[in-house]
């Protein structure tokens, strides 16, 4: 199944496909996880500069981590801002649990996004508990009106301070994964700020394979794109193949 949601500029309201569906996120999860730990900062109850002591032991084990490999030693401290650049940019597991605790855990988030008035999204598991069991992750779900309203909430730079704003908007362009995905098919040079999510593979079929984000037309205008595919048998190749055959579309629409 392929859900897409597309808002181009002009649009009073995003073109949906598959709007009752309910797709895994996986990782684009660490998106609305950013937002509110950014938030809590600008309100005064957390700091970029605070650091959080991981446990090298304590941490989720075999899962993708680049932070694990950038520190050295058992036991070391990282800024909650280092945390969030992992998170966000590298997609990494252990930073994005690690923010969970400092916010409250799944529930926070899925409290913070429903005040942005985002119903159609759920946050139930952080990493840990969605790798311990290959059905959590399904629990952890949005339609393509969550997605594209989350961009959108984004985009509109009403949640966030101007250096909160600043900050995420540089990390999601940064992103290094899925670069065959939104990214695949568009002109060099393009500007999109994105976030990827990626089940594992089981018995032959890849729960999901997603990316949402903000494409910058030549004139600088907010193209919001999310293209989710749920429980395909595809290659991931394929999978990120349409990915990026609907932002192409969707760009080239936007260009007539």
């Amino acid at each position: 199944t392929v859900g897409v949601a597309v808002w181009g500029p002009d649009d009073l309201e995003p073109l949906l496909i598959n709007p009752f569906e309910k797709f895994p996120m996986q990782s684009v999860f660490k998106l609305h996880l950013a937002m509110l730990v950014l938030h809590q900062v600008d309100q005064g109850k957390l700091d970029l500069n605070q650091t959080v002591i991981v446990n090298r032991a304590k941490v989720l084990q075999n899962t993708w981590a680049p932070i694990m490999k950038a520190y050295q030693g058992d036991e070391f401290s990282v800024p909650v801002q280092q945390l969030l650049q992992y998170s966000v940019s590298h997609s990494d597991n252990v930073a994005c649990d690690l923010l969970f605790e400092l916010v409250g855990g799944p529930a926070a988030l899925h409290d913070y996004i429903q005040s942005m008035g985002i119903k159609e999204t759920a946050v139930v598991a952080n990493e840990a508990q969605m790798h311990a069991d290959d059905q959590v992750q399904y629990q952890n779900w949005t339609s393509m009106k969550g997605a594209a309203e989350i961009l959108k909430k984004f985009e509109q730079k009403t949640q966030l301070s101007e250096t909160s704003q600043a900050l995420l908007w540089k990390w999601m362009v940064e992103t290094t994964t899925g670069p065959e995905r939104l990214k695949g098919l568009l002109p060099a040079g393009t500007v999109v700020a994105h976030k990827t999510g990626t089940s594992g593979i089981k018995a032959g079929k890849t729960a999901a394979t997603n990316d949402l984000g903000i494409i910058l037309l030549p004139d600088g205008r907010p193209l919001l794109v999310a293209v989710f595919v749920k429980d395909s048998a595809e290659s991931s190749r394929t999978n990120e193949a349409i990915i990026a055959q609907v932002a192409q579309t969707a760009y080239q629409f936007e260009l007539k």
